[in-house]
C-alpha cells in the first residue's frame, strides 16, 4: 500500500502506498463488480484506528476509483498521529489515465495531479513536475492483477516503487463472519512489507503490514 500513513518513529509508516501505501490500480478485468464499494476497518495491533474505502465503478472511458482513508492513532487519549487521504483515479485498458489525490500525513500535505499524454503520464507532485512511463499502475489492492506489475505508483507522493511479490499458498480466514479459503501474497519494497489475501475468484478480503517496532497494520472487510 503506497507508503501508507503512520510514521515509523510514531505509530506506523508503511502500507497505503498502502495507499494507497494504503493506498488505493490497474483497472482492467478484475473481480470487482461494475460498481462496487469495498470498506475496511483498520487496526494498529488490536486497536481500531479508522477506515479505508474504495469505490470502483464505470468512468468516462473505462473505470473510475475513489479511495478514502482516515486514521487517528491515540496514546493515553491524545491523538498522536492523524492521517487523511483521498485519491480519484481514471483507468483505461489497465493503465492509469488520470489521478487527483490529496493527503494530510500528520500535518505534512501532499497533492498529486497526473494526466496521460501521448506515451507518458505527466505528474505534478506539490510544485514538482515528473514524467512517468506510458502504462502505470497504482497500488490497486482491489484488483489482484496489480500484483503482476514490477513497479507501482504511490498515489500519496507520486513515487514509482519497485516491488517484489511472492505467492504464499492458500489458508482459511474469517471474512465478514464467514470462514473462506484465501490465497496469500507477500508484497515487498524498500519500506514496505505487506501481506494480502484474495478469494479464488479474486475478491480482496484482507491486508496486513509490518510497520516496525512490533506493530502491525491490519485491514478487515466490513
Amino acid at each position: 500500500m503506497t507508503e501508507h500513513p503512520l510514521a515509523r518513529s510514531q505509530p506506523p509508516r508503511s502500507a497505503a502506498a498502502l495507499l494507497g501505501l494504503l493506498l488505493t490500480c490497474p483497472a482492467a478485468q478484475s473481480a470487482v463488480a461494475a460498481t462496487d464499494a469495498l470498506r475496511f476497518r483498520v487496526f494498529l495491533n488490536q486497536d481500531p484506528i479508522g477506515e479505508h474505502s474504495f469505490q470502483v465503478g464505470p468512468g468516462p472511458n473505462g473505470k473510475q476509483i475513489v479511495s478514502r482513508a482516515s486514521f487517528d492513532v491515540k496514546l493515553l487519549f491524545v491523538t498522536a498521529y492523524r492521517y487523511r487521504h483521498e485519491s480519484r483515479e481514471e483507468w483505461r485498458d489497465g493503465c492509469l489515465q488520470r489521478i487527483r489525490s490529496s493527503t494530510d500525513d500528520n500535518g505534512t500535505a501532499y497533492t498529486v495531479a497526473g494526466d496521460k499524454q501521448a506515451d507518458t503520464l505527466t505528474l505534478k507532485v506539490n510544485s514538482e513536475a515528473r514524467r512517468l512511463p506510458d502504462c502505470v499502475s497504482t497500488f490497486a489492492y482491489w484488483d489482484r492483477d496489480f500484483l503482476k506489475r514490477p513497479r507501482l505508483l504511490n498515489p500519496q507522493n507520486g513515487e514509482l516503487v519497485e516491488v517484489q511479490v511472492t505467492p504464499g499458498g492458500t489458508e482459511r480466514r474469517v471474512v465478514q463472519g464467514r470462514t473462506v479459503e484465501a490465497e496469500r501474497y507477500r508484497l515487498r519494497a524498500d519500506k514496505l512489507d505487506i501481506t494480502l489475501w484474495y478469494t479464488a475468484d479474486g475478491r480482496w478480503v484482507g491486508l496486513e503490514s509490518d510497520t516496525g517496532k512490533g506493530r502491525t497494520l491490519r485491514y478487515e472487510r466490513i
